[in-house]
């Protein structure tokens, strides 16, 4: 969706009398060539609608608001039919004194009732499709016209019981950009803390008649300033307003359109003073598992890959635990007709001792010379709990480069490193690889494993501090987490005994679950081993005979092999290719299990 901020219009100003219609008009096109037809867009206007100096009595007062009122509805009008739009305002210090006349201005934009108590505190607007909320608040504490301030009791409530993305609509700064100006926030430092703590994606201000942008805090966010839509007393400076672009987790961009009237062909300019487009969002903190694993979910959908991801977990432990099986109960990983929940993955992943199900695991790597990982760290963090060395590896040089040939297999887990602090427990996963849709779940149900188990040796702990870091994140909806598909697991002489007995059945289960899944570890020989066998009866005037075109497709799906085997060799982040090869397997192994089936209703 799009933001459209505009601010300070001061309708009624001698110095804008009869221009105000004929900017707004203009700044349509510039709209229009900005903006795609048929997104969502909000208007936020930032304050000080009217222009209260110098008012002669009441009726000047509502002449103006109804002025206002009538221009916005025409703008908005003009819109509707390219966009679906939305106005929602703030109170300036030139509206908080007319609460009535402001009141009736804003709610003849909007078409909720928005009360004057609202006006005074803060009220909301949810954009339900981008799960955002933006946050009108009332900078104007006590109605007072010459300084900033807020009511933040009101305000921490409102972001407390609001879920999703939050953005801040308010009208005076946060710090000023001249040196005689007081009128900024006068304890805007309650603001920065707030933004903080509830994760507020970005603010929007006006008043100081002057576009801006700096970022604050640890999550680094946007404080967006726009100059005055029409300048009041300062010939100097252009009409303007922000064209703000939200690609549904952060601000990626902000135009900022300033009206030239001296350009006649075309009077509106503009100039990017915000690119977000390359700095991609990689940190994600939160309280809970489900919290994080939303927003990094959402973030790898827009962005495709994410590279550097960090995530941080803070919780108490007991909350930890209870908070990840409610939100991954029921959650299991299926393929063919086996079903994996993902804590009993884990168990396998922690294992001394390499499981039969998978090809290589975490815990065979930490054991060393009949000490498992946990009795080190165990052992470790009774010694000295603040030591820097507790840490289970994976990696030696050696390993790395066996892999490189393919030699040998290289976990992309590199290492868990615990430590102490105080009564914290800090985990730090790094991987140099990592697969968000099924496997980022494996390894967290692996650190609440191990957690459990130092736990349960005598461990004293109450709260965690969790850190999985990954040099590379991406998503494959159809991954088998390693698991060995069945039939890359049984004998030739299996598969050849199976084919010759027609047990169709029993082989197009085989394929089927090495169709659901998809993997990095490309292995043929089962599908080879079927081929061959199918050969071999086919050959037999007494044996089971198979249609043709099951061998063709067999044969073009180990080909398919052969290509995939060589793109996981070159690249580690998968190409367009790679991606039509694995569709490709996906559709021939279906068009197989369709053709044994047919075969064999044909014959009964």
């Amino acid at each position: 969706m799009y933001i459209i901020q505009m601010a300070d219009l001061h309708i009624g100003s001698e110095k804008n009398e009869g221009s105000e219609k004929k900017i707004l008009d203009k700044s349509i096109d510039e709209i229009k060539s900005i903006i795609p037809q048929g997104a969502e867009v909000l208007l936020c206007l930032c304050g000080d609608i009217i222009d209260s100096e110098k008012i002669p009595d009441e009726k000047a007062v509502c002449d103006r608001y109804e002025k206002a009122g009538d221009l916005i509805k025409n703008f908005v009008t003009n819109l509707e039919d390219d966009y679906k739009i939305w106005s929602r305002c703030c109170p300036g210090n030139h509206d908080i004194t007319h609460e009535k006349e402001f009141g009736e201005f804003v709610n003849k934009l909007s078409e909720d009732k928005i009360s004057n108590k609202q006006l005074k505190s803060c009220y909301s607007f949810a954009v339900s499709s981008e799960k955002i909320t933006f946050i009108f608040v009332n900078t104007c504490l006590n109605n007072s016209y010459k300084a900033g301030g807020i009511d933040y009791d009101q305000l921490e409530t409102m972001l407390k019981n609001t879920e999703g993305k939050k953005i801040l609509v308010i009208h005076h700064t946060l710090m000023s950009m001249f040196p005689n100006d007081i009128s900024s926030i006068r304890d805007a430092a309650g603001l920065v803390l707030l933004a903080e703590k509830y994760e507020v994606s970005a603010i929007l201000h006006g008043h100081i008649h002057g576009k801006d942008i700096i970022t604050m805090g640890k999550n680094m966010c946007p404080v967006i300033g726009t100059g005055a839509l029409f300048s009041r007393n300062n010939q100097d400076v252009n009409s303007q307003f922000n064209i703000i672009k939200w690609n549904g987790n952060l601000i990626e961009k902000v135009y900022n359109c300033r009206y030239c009237a001296d350009n006649k062909a075309d009077p509106w300019e503009n100039q990017v003073m915000y690119d977000n487009t390359l700095q991609k969002e990689c940190i994600f903190k939160g309280k809970s598992f489900e919290e994080v694993y939303e927003k990094v979910s959402d973030s790898i959908d827009k962005n495709k890959v994410l590279n550097q991801l960090r995530i941080e977990i803070d919780s108490e432990f007991s909350t930890f635990q209870s908070e990840l099986k409610t939100y991954l109960e029921g959650d299991k990983l299926e393929i063919g007709k086996h079903q994996y929940s993902y804590f009993d993955l884990a168990k396998m992943w922690e294992q001394d001792t390499v499981p039969d199900e998978l090809y290589f695991n975490h815990g065979s790597y930490f054991s060393v010379d009949d000490q498992s990982g946990i009795d080190f760290v165990y052992e470790q963090l009774r010694e000295k709990p603040t030591s820097n060395r507790i840490v289970l590896s994976t990696y030696n040089m050696k390993k790395i480069q066996e892999s490189l040939g393919d030699k040998t297999y290289l976990p992309s887990l590199e290492s868990i490193q615990f430590g102490k602090n105080g009564n914290t427990l800090i985990v730090h996963m790094h991987l140099r690889a990592l697969e968000v849709c099924h496997f980022l779940k494996i390894n967290i149900c692996e650190i609440e494993y191990l957690l459990s188990q130092l736990k349960s040796k005598g461990i004293e702990f109450e709260t965690v501090n969790i850190v999985i870091s990954s040099f590379r994140a991406q998503k494959k909806q159809k991954f088998n987490c390693f698991l060995k598909a069945e039939i890359d697991t049984l004998d030739p002489f299996e598969i050849c005994g199976m084919v010759m007995a027609g047990e169709v059945g029993k082989i197009c289960e085989l394929l089927k679950e090495k169709q659901d899944g998809s993997e990095t570890i490309t292995r043929s020989e089962g599908i080879q081993n079927l081929y061959n066998a199918i050969i071999k009866s086919s050959s037999k005037s007494k044996l089971k005979k198979y249609p043709d075109d099951v061998l063709d497709t067999l044969k073009e799906v180990l080909n398919i092999y052969d290509s995939l085997n060589n793109f996981h060799k070159k690249e580690s982040v998968p190409d367009l290719q790679e991606k039509q090869c694995e569709e490709q397997v996906q559709v021939l192994l279906g068009n197989v299990i369709n053709e044994l089936e047919k075969g064999e209703k044909d014959n009964s």
